[in-house]
């Protein structure tokens, strides 16, 4: 009977997250999260002077992003719980301020003004 119980309070404790955070959370704004951010990372790559291994950082952070919009795409996506796709949420927004603030610092890979 304790199972039974736990088991309602875990489906009330997720629904209330897709309430919460429903929003940010849907497939559709994780998709365009990462679409954004695979764009960013293929424009970083292309105009800021990088070392070998940020290039291959950059081009990592690339595949990935394209993956995930792939896997947004599936209807398995949805199953995934909303705390972790929350979280998800929350580390592309964070990824996404990083490389902005990375590509601020960097010197442009072209001195001359366009």
């Amino acid at each position: 009977m304790a199972r039974f119980w736990r088991r309602i309070a875990l489906f009330w404790h997720e629904f209330r997250n897709c309430r919460k955070y429903g929003a940010s959370i849907r497939p559709d704004t994780i998709r365009a999260k990462a679409e954004d951010l695979g764009h960013l990372a293929e424009l970083a790559g292309r105009s800021i002077a990088l070392t070998e291994a940020e290039s291959l950082h950059l081009a990592q952070l690339e595949r990935e992003m394209r993956s995930l919009v792939q896997m947004t795409r599936q209807s398995s996506f949805c199953t995934i719980p909303a705390e972790k796709r929350r979280d998800l949420h929350d580390s592309l927004a964070q990824t996404r301020e990083k490389l902005l603030d990375s590509m601020q610092n960097a010197c442009l890979a072209s001195e001359k003004t366009q």
